[in-house]
């Protein structure tokens, strides 16, 4: 098939050599404010090693950021970028979209909407499909002799399309060109607010801001994550739950998702303490944590995730104070208007629309 990635970082690279290796034609566009990122594979005729639990060099057809290039024989496109490049590049790719054109946002937090609008108001929306995952394919990073490492492959991933009625239809048309088994959920929000990093990521970075900015480098999750910080992370999950639940999203608490993330023996385990303070997965990692504040844990799930949830259980009457307030904290600790930055009803597309209204383009 026609596949076009959108993005060359990390999860873009693993995405696309992975197709190019099974035979699909593969092209890589990047935003033009990133192109030095596409130097290296030019100057190789498009080549890369990978490495890990794929180990072979793969060509990818064409890289390019001619937006108009690389959407016009596209079949299928993957958007795997960091949430605040989305907007950009959707700005960049949505005139050229078709009808009978299948995207996948990964990991979208609420991208799929954002995009879904755009091709709404240009007329198009009922011929394209569109929907978003809670996460990539791959454990992966680029080395820096440009390979790219890959640590894992999932054995599948949570999706839905917007309008919800469309899932299966997206499932479909992506199976012959994806890697791993996309399991649907029942719409886009509930994808969204599956993403628990904004759990765990935001308050164990903001509870340890002194060791982050002053200390040596620590294990995030198995020193980090400390009995006060997981139950910071406890009391924000409850507001989560409580968010999806007045949307209609019947979500899993964090704690039976670690559980069943890593198969572990729930008997063992009474709360989120207990679970991360001894995690044998991260654990093996060593010395994790982020060196400044800035790092993506805040700067992408407070502005993406939290202030979204956030606007959310505003508009439906639900209060978020745990949730607020480390937004409030993050913002002061960076200097940085996540809320106003972020992606929030009105990025979305959906200022305006009452619960139920936005529901109804949700669910179609």
């Amino acid at each position: 098939m026609k596949v076009t990635v959108l993005g060359a970082g990390n999860g873009a690279h693993a995405l696309a050599g992975d197709l190019s290796l099974r035979g699909h034609e593969v092209t890589l566009w990047e935003n033009p404010a990133f192109e030095q990122g596409l130097e290296y594979l030019r100057a190789n005729d498009n080549r890369f090693r990978l490495t890990g639990v794929i180990d072979d060099t793969a060509r990818i057809a064409r890289v390019t950021t001619d937006a108009a290039l690389a959407m016009r024989d596209a079949e299928i496109v993957y958007c795997v970028m960091p949430s605040y490049a989305q907007e950009s590049a959707f700005d960049h790719i949505a005139p050229f979209a078709r009808e009978g054109q299948s995207f996948l946002i990964m990991p979208g937090n609420f991208g799929s909407v954002s995009l879904y609008m755009r091709l709404k108001k240009r007329g198009i929306a009922d011929g394209v499909l569109v929907g978003e995952s809670d996460t990539i394919p791959y454990a992966t990073r680029l080395q820096p002799d440009k390979s790219c490492l890959v640590f894992g492959l999932k054995p599948s991933m949570w999706i839905s399309a917007i309008p919800a009625k469309n899932t299966e239809a997206l499932i479909a048309s992506l199976k012959p060109a994806f890697p791993i088994e996309l399991m649907p959920l029942p719409d886009v929000l509930s994808v969204a607010l599956a993403n628990t990093n904004m759990i765990l990521h935001c308050p164990t970075m903001i509870m340890n801001a002194g060791r982050i900015e002053f200390c040596d480098r620590f294990r995030f999750y198995n020193d980090g994550m400390t009995p006060s910080v997981c139950r910071v992370m406890e009391a924000m999950d409850r507001e989560r739950l409580a968010v999806g639940e007045a949307w209609g999203c019947k979500l899993i608490p964090e704690f039976d998702d670690a559980i069943a993330n890593y198969s572990l023996d729930r008997s063992k385990y009474k709360n989120l303490y207990e679970i991360f303070s001894n995690h044998p997965v991260y654990g093996n990692h060593g010395p994790d944590s982020p060196t400044a504040m800035n790092y993506r844990y805040l700067s992408e799930d407070v502005p993406f995730l939290l202030v979204p949830v956030s606007e959310m259980g505003r508009a439906a009457g639900v209060p978020t104070p745990t949730i607020d307030s480390i937004a409030q904290l993050a913002e002061v600790a960076n200097d940085t208007p996540y809320r106003q930055m972020g992606r929030g009803l009105a990025a979305m597309g959906m200022a305006g629309l009452s619960v139920g209204e936005a529901r109804k383009i949700i669910i179609g």
